[in-house]
């Protein structure tokens, strides 16, 4: 195992241990050093590979950090997120000394959370889904552009002034996952099915990044015309309600598709036109617009690339690289 890849050493004791050998414990190295990354002993234990007293009666930790970084995400319920999963596995093929966990905190617990982390030294700040990100723009001290402009957050950090910083990065998570299909988004013609607050983020990032022009569609048409109103103060883009006659980018921000629920107002001509059709959704994994729109020859994207494409942001945003 690569010491660089890791940051933590244990080391055999040889005078507790009497130079003894255990095969069957994989942390057990007699007068031998072991380097072993923290999700690793956490595997080990998980398995019942190694025991808790081996820790304690065979190896001394010495490590160059104050202690496993620990992002939590936050929401109410938070059973059914996939992110602790997904940030885990990055963090133990890249070999950092972090930790993503859930946590189900209801609204009432908010303030009290905030003041935890500006104590807890190794928590460099946290995520959250439903039902806090509103809530999490008004106590943060500064929001970024998005956060600002929708009134959400969905990613915080700390500060060097010891305050909270928050940002909305579910545009940033889709235009980065178009963006590296080849598509274009500066002067494109852009539709967006949903208003709510995934489709609102994603609309800010269309027209950050130049596009001509912006349809926006909801299910409620009182809606998609607020969120017009919102874009339309920005510069540099038309923005209009209702679904044009062709567009360069498709991108579906609403329920529509999932288990259940018809899919989105794209009909085949207006798919075969596009150049990149994307879908927020994550279940199904391929919805039946991205399977059409692949049929065509189209660019696609995944809710799972969305979803990656994010994370990376989220994860600068944090310090984590």
């Amino acid at each position: 195992m690569s010491g660089g890849a890791t940051r933590d050493a244990w080391r055999s004791d040889g005078e507790r241990n009497g130079g003894r050998t255990d095969q069957h414990d994989p942390l057990f190295v007699s007068g031998l050093q072991k380097r072993v990354t923290f999700l690793e002993v956490f595997d080990y234990i998980r398995q019942g590979t190694c025991r808790y007293s081996s820790l304690e009666e065979n190896f001394v930790m010495e490590t160059n950090m104050i202690a496993t970084r620990v992002i939590p995400i936050l929401g109410h319920p938070v059973a059914q997120v996939a992110t602790p999963a997904l940030w885990n596995a990055v963090f133990a093929a890249r070999g950092q000394d972090a930790v993503c966990v859930p946590i189900d905190l209801p609204p009432a617990g908010l303030p009290a959370f905030f003041e935890w982390v500006r104590m807890a030294d190794n928590v460099p700040g946290f995520l959250t889904t439903i039902p806090h990100k509103a809530a999490l723009a008004g106590i943060c001290d500064d929001l970024g552009e998005a956060a600002a402009l929708l009134g959400a957050a969905n990613t915080v950090r700390k500060t060097a002034n010891g305050g909270f910083a928050g940002e909305m990065f579910d545009g940033h998570g889709m235009l980065d996952a178009i963006a590296r299909t080849g598509a274009e988004i500066a002067k494109a013609d852009v539709v967006i099915c949903g208003a709510g607050a995934a489709g609102s983020a994603i609309g800010v990032e269309v027209v950050r990044r130049g596009a001509r022009q912006l349809s926006i569609l909801d299910r409620d048409p009182a809606r998609a015309a607020a969120l017009a109103r919102q874009l339309a103060d920005l510069d540099g883009t038309t923005v209009t309600t209702g679904l044009p006659q062709r567009a360069d980018v498709l991108i579906n921000a609403s329920p529509a598709g999932s288990p259940g629920m018809a899919p989105p107002p794209f009909d085949a001509p207006l798919i075969a036109a596009a150049d990149c059709v994307a879908d927020a959704l994550t279940d199904p994994a391929e919805t039946a617009l991205l399977r059409q729109a692949r049929a065509l020859g189209r660019r696609v994207v995944r809710g799972t690339d969305m979803a990656a494409a994010q994370a990376d942001r989220m994860r600068q945003f944090l310090g984590l690289g």
